[in-house]
């Protein structure tokens, strides 16, 4: 009972503020040390309080507590109420962030792409006014300044009778070609291949004359694309293409040689000769042109119909390829192309390109090897010579005589004794390669060049050209 008072004045110290409520506890207070010791208050003190707190009324103990009970009770709530408070702004502030972040991306994403889009025309537009793709709407597109140097060179062919007065040279489906003198430019021959637009008449086309059409305006739009931009001493460029109301104009360098179709022909009829070194370099030119299409330009071009008559030979009797209007880019993602028909020449297409309408740069190879053929027996697919032998194909009879002891006989009587027995036939070999029926099995354009410059080494005239085909523009 002694110690009642002195729990009293404790209990009354507590709510006073000089003992904190957490180190005190009146079912403890003299059982546990308080870990966290204070300076209590001395014993005389605790009397006096003790003799103070005894005079006060009970009320005046209830109005003391519940005074420190609301004291403590705001004090608890404020805080509580600023703890939610600086919760909510800070949740808030984290949302603005993130909103703000989010935004931010988005516009730089659009930002970054608009900018992308407008530099990308920008850069084409600039690169097309380089090229000189675009042109005033009556005038030529000019793809060669070196040959046409501008417009007025072309200005004769704006006019109605503007070829009637020129050597015809050639004649095909689709039009006749032109031989003419370029104005300005004295000696300078250019060949011009007039395109149909649309029918002679001017009537309504047919379905057949649809067809044809179209075809030719693929074909025009192909030549722009390739040889409007190509240069390679092996190609023939597109100078220009002059566009009329009925016809296209397509605008060549003149080959004073024809085309090598037209040069067997008259060796065959004995007009003319044709000796191994001259087929040899022509055989060479046509696979660095092939090569420059298949391995050097991005994206490769697949030619589609390479024979004879589309091999040009100029002054110097070097090749030219030419005639693109069936030619095709392959992406570098891409293993082979498809077409919806077949493309090309009988005696010159590639079994696979036959059977399955799918084209690859092993399509041209086989192409190439049966020029090479040609080149080295004297003799073109659809000769006469062939049908009656048990093959009935140059190919086919071309491996049967290499694997034979009589392969010798397989090389043009006209080239007989001149020295060159042996070079002749490993081109022959070549050319097997080439025609191979498993397109895997076939060389690339790049072998074939060099193996054939290993065929004839001691030539002054091969080293020459492969120093001078280094420069592939004009």
């Amino acid at each position: 009972m002694a110690l009642f008072p002195l729990s009293r004045s404790l209990l009354l110290l507590s709510f006073l503020g000089f003992i904190s409520p957490v180190q005190f506890s009146p079912s403890h207070a003299l059982r546990r040390p308080i870990s966290n010791p204070i300076n209590y208050p001395s014993l005389s003190r605790l009397s006096r309080l003790s003799s103070v707190s005894n005079g006060i009324p009970k009320h005046g103990y209830r109005y003391l507590l519940a005074q420190n009970f609301t004291k403590h009770h705001n004090s608890t709530t404020n805080s509580t109420t600023n703890s939610i408070t600086t919760t909510t702004h800070g949740h808030k502030t984290h949302r603005q962030h993130v909103r703000d972040w989010i935004l931010s991306f988005v516009a730089g994403s659009l930002g970054g792409t608009v900018s992308g889009f407008l530099v990308s025309v920008l850069f084409r537009l600039v690169l097309n006014c380089a090229r000189r793709r675009y042109k005033t709407p009556a005038g030529p597109s000019i793809f060669s300044r070196k040959i046409i140097h501008n417009a007025n060179d072309l200005s004769f062919l704006e006019k109605e009778d503007g070829v009637t007065s020129l050597q015809t040279i050639g004649r095909g489906g689709c039009g006749e070609v032109y031989k003419a003198e370029l104005p300005n430019s004295p000696g300078k021959m250019i060949a011009i291949k007039r395109i149909k637009k649309r029918t002679p008449d001017g009537a309504e086309p047919t379905e057949e004359e649809s067809r044809l059409l179209d075809k030719w305006t693929r074909q025009i739009r192909s030549e722009i694309l390739t040889v409007g931009h190509i240069r390679h001493r092996n190609l023939l460029p597109l100078l220009a293409h002059v566009s009329r109301p009925d016809c296209h104009y397509l605008i060549y360098e003149f080959m004073k040689n024809g085309s090598l179709h037209e040069v067997l022909m008259e060796v065959s009829s004995g007009r003319r000769e044709l000796d191994w070194p001259t087929r040899h370099k022509i055989a060479i030119g046509i696979a660095s042109g092939l090569e420059h299409l298949h391995v050097h330009h991005k994206p490769r071009i697949i030619h589609r119909d390479l024979k004879p008559a589309n091999i040009l030979l100029d002054d110097s009797m070097e090749a030219r390829i030419s005639d693109f209007g069936l030619a095709k880019e392959m992406p570098e993602a891409h293993s082979h192309m498809t077409s919806s028909n077949v493309a090309g020449t009988i005696g010159y297409i590639a079994p696979e390109y036959y059977q399955t309408l799918k084209f690859t740069p092993k399509c041209d190879m086989y192409s190439l090897g049966v020029i090479l053929a040609v080149l080295v027996v004297g003799k073109l697919p659809s000769d006469d010579f062939f049908q009656n032998t048990e093959e009935m194909s140059l190919v086919k009879w071309l491996r049967n005589m290499m694997k034979s002891p009589d392969a010798p006989l397989a090389v043009d009587p006209k080239l007989g004794g001149n020295g060159f027995e042996e070079q002749m036939l490993m081109v022959l070999r070549i050319a097997c390669l080439c025609t191979a029926d498993n397109p895997k099995e076939r060389p690339t354009s790049r072998d074939v060049r060099i193996m054939l410059f290993r065929a004839c080494p001691s030539s002054t005239w091969v080293t020459g050209w492969h120093l001078a085909s280094r420069e592939d523009s004009y």
